[in-house]
C-alpha cells in the first residue's frame, strides 16, 4: 500500500500560476515538493489546465494593465508596449549583416601600398658577433645577482 494522495484544489493552483509562480514556486507555496505537482500534472487533464488557464489569465491582466497605463499617457509604457508589438517600427537596435571576403580585402591591402609613398628607415648593417655578444651581455644583465 502506498501513500496517501496528496490533494491539491486546482482553483488555489490556477490563482498561483496567474500571479505569475512557476511548479516549483506553487509547490512551495502550496507545501508540496515539486514531484507532486508535476505527478498532478500528469495524472490530471484539470490540474494541468489549471496551471496554464492561471499563466493565461495573468498574462492578459498584465497586458491590459500595461495597455491602459499606455493610452494614460505613461510613456515609458508606451515605448514598452510599441518596442514588444511593433518591432519592426520600434527596435533600439538595428542589424547590420556585413560579408567579408579575405581575399579582396587582401587584394586592397596590396594596392594601397603599391600606391604608397616609400617611406623606408634605412639602417645599418650590424656585424653577426656583435649582436651575439650583446644578447650573451643583456642575457647576464636578466639573471638575479647571486649571494656571497
Amino acid at each position: 500500500m502506498g501513500r496517501k494522495r496528496i490533494e491539491i484544489d486546482p482553483k488555489k493552483v490556477r490563482e498561483l500560476a496567474s500571479r505569475g509562480l512557476g511548479p516549483t514556486q506553487i509547490a512551495r507555496a502550496l507545501g508540496v515538493s515539486w514531484h507532486t505537482i508535476d505527478k498532478n500534472r500528469k495524472r490530471s487533464k484539470e490540474f494541468n489546465e489549471a496551471i496554464e488557464n492561471g499563466k493565461a489569465e495573468g498574462l492578459a491582466e498584465v497586458t491590459n494593465s500595461l495597455f491602459e497605463s499606455a493610452n494614460s499617457g505613461n510613456v515609458t509604457a508606451q515605448i514598452f508596449y510599441l518596442k514588444n508589438r511593433d518591432t519592426s517600427n520600434w527596435m533600439d537596435r538595428v542589424e547590420t549583416n556585413h560579408t567579408l571576403s579575405i581575399g579582396s580585402a587582401l587584394d586592397n591591402a596590396r594596392l594601397r601600398t603599391e600606391n604608397a609613398p616609400a617611406k623606408i628607415i634605412q639602417g645599418e648593417v650590424v656585424d653577426e658577433q656583435r649582436v651575439s655578444a650583446k644578447r650573451a651581455n643583456d642575457k647576464k644583465s636578466l639573471e638575479p645577482p647571486k649571494d656571497a
